[in-house]
């Protein structure tokens, strides 16, 4: 471990634009690089799906990292700084093997076939997988260990995602991806046409949905912050006035 592996890391998140920077800023060092490190794991995972390249070359690398994370697991030595990072993170939070498996296996739902409007079902375990697990290793970091923390993970990561599906609708479309879930493109008789789909009048009327749906997930979260010291929630928090 050294200041130039954290610096690696912290320049991936800065680049990435995101407010999950911004949020991850007010914590203590260790904390900071506990989320940095898994911030630039899931940038890096969700490139692999997001870039150029056949399902099979996506599908090898995607395996790759599972095998990188199976050995973050049994403390072998690492080479990269981002793994080097990793580890400290999985070592100091004691995180858990599973929840970084999850988010490979969103991506992998990516990877597989371009998401288009998929059934309700498939859509929550896209987010579960995509979101909420990695709300489930933040939470181990903010010092959260318990069954309401993992609601609280669920509710937020739920609507993060949810949000998220809203604000890059268009950009979606422009790859080939629509996660708008197929019952509400029935319950508004929309075509799935995705030349028409952007201009369609009742498209609003969808996006609204989502957004009630995000905003109920928002409201369950805030009920359960009730339970947590606002110190170890903080970022999570922050992260909300980005949206």
């Amino acid at each position: 471990m050294s200041p130039n592996d954290q610096l690696f890391v912290e320049r991936i998140v800065k680049k990435s634009g995101s407010s999950f920077y911004w949020g991850m800023k007010v914590l203590e060092n260790s904390k900071k690089r506990g989320m940095f490190a898994i911030y630039a794991f899931c940038r890096e995972v969700d490139d692999i799906a997001d870039n150029e390249g056949t399902r099979d070359s996506k599908e090898k690398k995607l395996k790759e990292w599972e095998k990188k994370i199976h050995l973050l697991f049994n403390n072998s030595v690492q080479k990269s700084s981002l793994l080097r990072e990793l580890s400290f993170s999985i070592n100091q939070f004691k995180l858990k093997k599973k929840d970084f498996m999850s988010v490979i296996q969103g991506m992998r739902m990516d990877v597989k076939k371009k998401i288009q409007f998929p059934y309700k079902k498939d859509l929550e375990l896209y987010c579960q997988r995509v979101a909420v697990s990695v709300g489930l290793l933040s939470i181990r970091i903010f010092g959260i260990k318990s069954s309401l923390g993992e609601k609280y993970a669920f509710s937020l990561g739920m609507a993060f995602q949810i949000t998220n599906i809203v604000r890059d609708f268009s950009e979606d479309l422009e790859i080939g991806r629509c996660y708008i879930p197929l019952e509400l493109i029935k319950k508004y008789k929309v075509k799935k046409n995705f030349k028409l789909l952007k201009n369609n009048p009742n498209i609003q009327n969808i996006l609204q949905d989502l957004l009630f749906e995000a905003n109920v997930h928002f409201l369950e979260s805030d009920k359960l912050s009730e339970n947590f010291s606002k110190k170890n929630i903080i970022a999570s928090e922050v992260m909300k006035l980005f949206l």
